[in-house]
């Protein structure tokens, strides 16, 4: 529940001061443990709000902390970040993490809130992440194994002064080579690509149906089995010894112990037949 507040001015600044009093009592110390009670990196007026909003919870003073804290949340977004999941998603994630992480915040435990916050900011966009960046199920051993990859090779990179082997990056990790591949291959299924998008240079063809044009061909066929009936058993014979047996001419002529150029006589009348015969029907 909202703790009640008290409209009366004097009631309000003495509120207010204990408030000061709290936040000076339970303020983190710095490493080292300064004498003077100074504090690293802890605003005091900000700390002072945390006290005010963990009392109140009022929701102005959510407000204020999160607008205070809004470019924190959204440097470790960036820091994150990998094509295939919008900037913006991470934003947003990265910023009601923050929200989840401000209502459950301490301030009695003296840790500074930075230091709370961001395993439950980079634990939300990790989770984000994994549900939400991988067009392709993959398994989730595979996917936490993605970035430390990535991260190894770079290290590697930079120390060699070469892109590095697959065995030294399975080296690096601490993992066997045939895992290293399978986190490789599940990184490439991380996204898919349209079937409409045209083949990047260099990539794998797309084993993806094409239109066959033969189908424009199947109703002229259609129609000129239909028509063949009109010619004499030898015209069928020629035509389907040179279009479907696909024999040539002279092959044909020396069959019927003719000449090459008889042969081409009786297909192209064969022809004229069947042509005239579709275009009066």
């Amino acid at each position: 529940m909202t703790a009640p507040v008290s409209t009366h001015p004097r009631h309000r600044t003495r509120t207010a001061r204990c408030d000061v009093a709290t936040a000076r009592r339970t303020a983190p110390v710095p490493k080292g443990g300064g004498a003077d009670g100074a504090v690293d990196d802890v605003d005091s007026e900000v700390w002072t709000l945390h006290v005010r909003y963990q009392r109140t919870r009022a929701t102005e003073d959510l407000a204020a902390l999160v607008e205070e804290y809004r470019a924190y949340a959204a440097s470790l977004a960036r820091r994150l970040y990998r094509e295939g999941v919008p900037l913006e998603d991470l934003r947003q994630v990265a910023m009601e993490a923050l929200v989840m992480a401000l209502q459950r915040f301490d301030c009695e435990r003296g840790i500074p809130f930075c230091g709370f916050a961001t395993p439950t900011i980079l634990g939300a966009l990790k989770r984000h992440y994994r549900d939400q960046g991988w067009s392709v199920r993959i398994p989730r051993s595979l996917q936490d194994l993605a970035v430390p990859a990535r991260d190894a090779a770079d290290r590697l990179a930079a120390d060699l002064g070469r892109t590095p082997r697959p065995q030294e990056v399975a080296d690096e990790m601490g993992v066997d080579l045939d895992t290293l591949r399978q986190v490789d291959a599940a990184t490439h299924a991380r996204r898919t690509s349209s079937l409409d998008a045209p083949p990047r240079e260099g990539s794998a063809p797309t084993e993806v149906g094409t239109i066959d044009r033969d189908l424009d061909l199947m109703e002229d066929l259609t129609a000129v089995t239909e028509a063949i009936h009109v010619l004499d058993d030898r015209s069928r014979q020629v035509l389907s010894l040179y279009f479907f047996e696909e024999l040539t001419q002279t092959e044909i002529a020396e069959r019927f112990g003719v000449s090459q150029m008889q042969v081409s006589r009786w297909i192209r009348s064969a022809l004229d037949r069947l042509r005239s015969h579709l275009v009066a029907g």
